[in-house]
This record gives structure tokens, C-alpha cells and sequence, in this order.
């Protein structure tokens, strides 16, 4: 209604003026209408927001999504620190939309928010070629690797024989910076807790002949369950050889390699010498020199893993007590040897027979002080491994033992066991003496009194002191003999 009467007043305001007059008015009134017409169409327009592709929503000036951005970067950067960045490419369109759509400065803030990756320099642990952890340093990092490193460090440096020479990891570690998402940058307790956590990692392992899963689990440090559910559906109490199982070990993520030298003691034995002596007779001993052991120090360079020795090589010794020798004086001086009037009989047959042992031939006389040497030689030689045909220090067997023994004290046997078991004089259970021999079916030994003798006994065994009382040797006792 207003703007008819508005057009009547021009039209009548028209009417008195001239023409030329009427001309420039109605071109001047043709171009206001015109830039109100423009003016307002254009302002009928919206824009349509986009971030880094993504759309944001419709505001009604551009300037609305450009003042949210900067509003979103300077949170950014009070949260997260002056190097924290994101992409932040806004692109615009224009668009027709009812007043009701548009967003305001807060919504367009909030939908930034929700479609940014926010990224800042960090320093990441890399092992073996692949990110780890993330932190705020690389002063953390380097703090938190050598935290690892501390415990095994501390124990060598506290112990007084050792030296540590290098520590480092068996894996490839490496601390490098680059741009991180700010959610996966740890605090330093998280990233030490983090490195610190054993991975799971699985093998394959072949069941071998008498394995079971209880030997199995505690080879390798895993419980039984832990076995049952790394090998779902099998039924690990029934294994059989051959079979392959999948084992669940704890792995660390960083394994500490310490490299020290070490210094070990260790004792050296003395030697014993024997150095003859004219006034003491064939058997009979002195020890002029004891023996004292020396001892050397032993350099290694050891290679431990987490605490465990892996690797040892032995780097120098040195000896610091040189030993003593035992110097023992061996008599040689002949004695004389109460012999037979009659010579020894040796059976030709090489099975023994009692009636041949049992022989009643005269008992010479016990001489306590040549039964007792006998004794005492024998003694020497305790350890020493039987063997077959054996007649000297290096293997004996029974035979040859007590013909070596009787031997250094000018008393000649019979090599055999048999032509033995007929030399000397017959002594029964009850007589026996210190130095006699006694005979058993197939054997021969050298009583030492005390209802004990000694003797090689058999393959696989050294001299040694048996009971005569003993089981096994008790039924097949037959007698003594004394040959001196």
C-alpha cells in the first residue's frame, strides 16, 4: 500500500516537471531500483563450509567460519603448546538455505574439533625399525632407556670382582623425532611402564619321545594353562611324539645386553715328587715337603642377556701363589724277605679248585712291620680303573693288582688269579693278618685287617676297600694266603 502511493507521488511529481526533466529522473530512479534489487539478492545468499574436505555446515558469512578456525587454533595451542598443528584447509561454495540452517561461531568451533587430527613434534623410541613410544623429548626418552639399563648397571658396579666394560640393548633401538598424534604421546612414568611390559609371542615346538605337557610347560617357564589355550582343541595330556604344539612365551620388548670382565680364583694343585732315601726300606714312605696349593687369577670378558651369562672368554691368567710340591722320600733299602723252604706250586689247571686254595702248606711267620707297608702301597693306588689284563698304576685288574703290590717288596706271583690262590702259606678266616691275600672264587685282593680288603673288582670300577662281610663277597670267600 506504501509503495503505491509512493509510485502516485512520482508519477504526479513526473507530470510537472518538462520532459528532458522526466528523462534524467526516471533513469536515476531505474538505477537505485537496480542496486537494491542487486543488494538484496545477494545478501539472500549462504556458504556452505568444508575443512580439509570434510563438512563443517552452513553459516551465513564467510568470516563466521574463518574466526571459528583461529578461535579453534589458539585452544590448540594453549592445550598442546605453540608447535602443535593440523590441517586446517577451509574451503567455501555458496548456497540457498533457510535462515533455521545456519550455524554460529560456537557450532562451526565444535565441528573443527570432531574432524581434526592434531599432530606435534615428538620423540619416538624406534626398536628394530618400528615406532614404540612417543614422547614429549628426546631428553625423556633417552631418560627412560636408560632407566632400563640402571638395575644391571648397579649390580656389576657393586660387585668387587667385576668391570663393566659396555651396556647397550640386543636390539636395534634408535630415538628419532618426527610428528606425532598428540593422543599417542606418552607421559614419562606411562612410556617406562610401556617399555617395561613383556609381549606374548608364539613358537612351534616338536614333541619329542617322553615329553609331556607338564615337562613341556616347565622347559619353558609357562603354566599349564597358558599351554591348553596357546593350542585350542588339542588335547595336551595326549601328546605324541612328532606332534607339533604352539607354545605362548613372554618376550621383553628391549633385552639388556651387559658386557663386564670378571675376575675368578682358582686353586692350582701341588705335585708330588717321590725322591729315593737308602735308609728307609723298599715300601716304607717319609713326607719330607707338605704341599701347599697356589692359585691363579682368571680374566673373562662374560656377555649376560637381562642378567644372564650368554657368552665367556677367557681374556688372561695369571698366577699369583705359585704351589708347593709334596716331596715324599721312598725308601729303598732291601729288607729281608722270609721265604719257603719248599718253592711255590702253581696250579696249570685256570679254573680254581678249592682243594688247590685250601692247601695247608706251612704258614710263614707274620711280620706285622712288611704287612702293614703292604698295606699301606696298596692304599696308594686306590682309584685307579680296572683293566682287563692290567699290571701297572695306569689300570690293574685283579691279578695284576696285588702281583704289582707284593712286587715292590722283592715278593714274585703268579700273573693269574689261580696260580695265586696256591702261593704262600694257607691262612684261615680267623688268622688273617694286615698284608695277607685273600682268595675268593675267581678273585684275589689284599686283606687289610678289620675284616676289610682291597682289590680291582670289575669293569667299570677302580680299586677300592670292600667288607669281607659284604653279600656278595662273604659266600664266595675261600681263604688266605700269606706270601712273605
Amino acid at each position: 500500500m506504501e509503495m503505491k502511493k509512493q509510485i502516485q507521488k512520482t508519477k504526479e511529481y513526473l507530470k510537472g516537471l518538462d520532459n528532458w526533466k522526466k528523462t534524467i529522473a526516471i533513469f536515476s530512479i531505474i538505477v537505485i531500483i537496480t542496486i537494491i534489487g542487486f543488494r538484496t539478492y545477494q545478501n539472500s545468499f549462504s556458504y556452505q563450509v568444508t575443512l580439509n574436505g570434510k563438512n563443517l555446515g552452513i553459516v551465513r558469512e564467510v568470516h563466521i567460519a574463518e574466526n571459528a578456525l583461529e578461535a579453534v587454533k589458539k585452544e590448540i595451542a594453549k592445550e598442546y603448546g605453540k608447535e602443535a598443528h593440523f590441517k586446517s584447509s577451509l574451503t567455501f561454495k555458496k548456497v540457498r538455505v533457510p535462515q533455521e540452517k545456519l550455524f554460529d561461531q560456537e557450532k562451526v568451533e565444535e565441528g573443527i574439533f570432531q574432524n581434526i587430527e592434531v599432530y606435534k613434534p615428538a620423540a619416538v623410541i624406534v626398536v628394530n625399525g618400528k615406532d614404540q613410544i612417543s614422547l614429549n623429548s628426546i631428553k625423556e626418552a633417552e631418560e627412560i632407556l636408560d632407566k632400563m639399563k640402571e638395575p644391571y648397571k648397579i649390580k656389576q658396579e657393586k660387585n668387587s670382582n667385576t668391570k663393566l666394560v659396555a651396556i647397550s640393548f640386543q636390539q636395534e633401538v634408535e630415538v628419532v623425532s618426527k610428528d606425532v598424534l598428540v593422543e599417542n604421546i606418552l607421559s614419562k612414568e606411562q612410556g617406562m611402564k610401556k617399555l617395561s611390559q613383556n609381549s606374548q609371542q608364539t613358537k612351534n615346538y616338536q614333541v619329542a619321545q617322553g615329553d609331556s605337557a607338564w615337562d613341556i610347560s616347565r622347559s619353558f617357564h609357562m603354566g599349564i594353562r597358558t599351554l591348553e589355550e596357546a593350542n585350542p582343541g588339542k588335547d595336551i595330556e595326549q601328546l605324541k611324539p612328532g606332534e607339533t604344539i604352539h607354545l605362548s612365551i613372554e618376550k621383553p620388548l628391549l633385552d639388556v645386553v651387559t658386557i663386564i670382565e670378571k675376575i675368578d680364583k682358582k686353586e692350582l694343585d701341588f705335585k708330588v715328587k717321590e725322591k729315593e732315601d737308602s735308609s728307609l726300606y723298599i715300601g716304607e714312605s717319609k713326607v719330607e715337603q707338605e704341599g701347599k696349593k697356589g692359585e691363579k687369577e682368571i680374566t673373562k670378558k662374560v656377555v649376560l642377556v637381562n642378567g644372564t651369562p650368554k657368552k665367556e672368554e677367557i681374556l688372561q691368567e695369571v698366577i699369583t701363589i705359585d704351589p708347593q710340591d709334596k716331596i715324599i722320600k721312598k725308601g729303598i733299602k732291601q729288607r729281608s724277605i722270609v721265604r719257603q723252604s719248599t718253592p711255590m706250586r702253581q696250579s696249570t689247571p685256570t679254573r680254581m679248585s678249592r682243594s688247590a686254595t685250601t692247601s695247608r702248606n706251612s704258614i710263614p711267620t707274620y711280620n706285622g712291620s712288611v704287612g702293614s707297608s703292604i698295606v699301606a702301597t696298596a692304599k696308594q693306588y686306590i682309584g685307579v680303573p680296572y683293566q682287563s689284563g692290567g699290571a701297572s698304576p695306569s689300570g690293574f685288574d685283579c691279578s695284576g693288582f696285588t702281583k704289582y703290590v707284593y712286587g715292590q717288596y722283592g715278593i714274585s706271583l703268579p700273573r693269574t688269579s689261580s696260580g695265586q690262590a696256591s702261593a704262600g702259606g694257607y691262612v684261615s678266616y680267623s688268622n688273617l693278618k694286615p698284608g695277607d691275600l685273600v682268595v675268593f672264587s675267581g678273585h684275589v685282593g689284599i686283606y687289610i685287617g678289620g675284616n676289610s680288603f682291597i682289590h680291582s673288582p670289575s669293569p667299570g670300577k677302580s680299586i677300592r676297600i670292600d667288607s669281607l662281610n659284604n653279600s656278595y663277597w662273604a659266600p664266595r670267600f675261600i681263604c688266605g694266603r700269606r706270601v712273605y
